[in-house]
């Protein structure tokens, strides 16, 4: 089969895949955007947990600041799979790096790790990151659309894909190893908490949350390694 062919077989794959949370993004973002920022916050961030957690964080009333360091912390394992994403495409230039880096997902990742050398070049990886990028934002205005013709009852209920995601992200790790889910754990604990702390504004909370839980999560790691 044609390489080329391949590649945007595997990227309709990951699009495949992302239609139904596009689509939940789109119906949640309904009552806190506009279809244009709906479509904006998709082209621009392209990241589907982290564009949850902005709307979590904008129907708390958070500040601008803290919605940018919340998904800055949430987004930096991106810089890891970039890194490997660049080795693969050495003999390419800065430029195509910086391109093909702004476009990578987890899923998107996953399969570059598999597919033949061959492949690993950036024709192909662009084909299949745009692809799926293409339908990430694409169905996030469909499914604003879509709450269009919603009773607001119905676009309400879609807040539930919020959680829903994150579990999906979470219990896979879970199943790697039990500190996962300590780290999780410690995450909604400390969040609560710092809620409860009336001085701490909550786009702070989940900030503090989510790097304490972090840093308890690489002492857990550093143990672990020296047993």
């Amino acid at each position: 089969m044609n390489t080329y062919r391949q590649s945007l077989l595997d990227g309709l794959t990951i699009g495949l895949g992302y239609l139904p949370v596009a689509v939940a993004f789109g119906i949640t973002a309904k009552p806190l955007l506009t279809a244009f920022e709906t479509f904006l916050m998709s082209f621009m961030v392209y990241g589907g947990a982290s564009q949850f957690l902005a709307l979590q964080m904008l129907s708390a009333s958070s500040s601008a600041a803290a919605i940018i360091i919340a998904i800055f912390v949430l987004n930096s394992r991106h810089f890891v799979m970039s890194f490997k994403i660049n080795y693969d495409l050495k003999g390419e230039s800065l430029l195509k790096k910086l391109l093909i880096s702004s476009y990578v997902t987890d899923e998107s990742f996953a399969l570059s790790a598999n597919v033949e050398d061959e492949r690993k070049n950036f024709i192909n990886y662009f084909i299949i990151f745009i692809t799926a990028y293409i339908f990430w934002v694409v169905f996030s205005v469909v499914g604003y659309m879509a709450g269009e013709i919603m009773s607001e009852e119905w676009v309400t209920a879609s807040g539930i894909a919020l959680y829903a995601l994150f579990i999906a992200l979470l219990v896979p790790a879970i199943r790697t190893h039990y500190k996962y889910l300590i780290v999780a754990v410690l995450g909604m604990i400390l969040h609560f908490i710092f809620i409860e702390i009336n001085f701490i504004p909550s786009g702070l909370a989940i900030i503090l949350a989510m790097v304490l839980a972090a840093m308890f999560g690489l002492v857990l790691e550093n143990r672990s390694d020296r047993v």
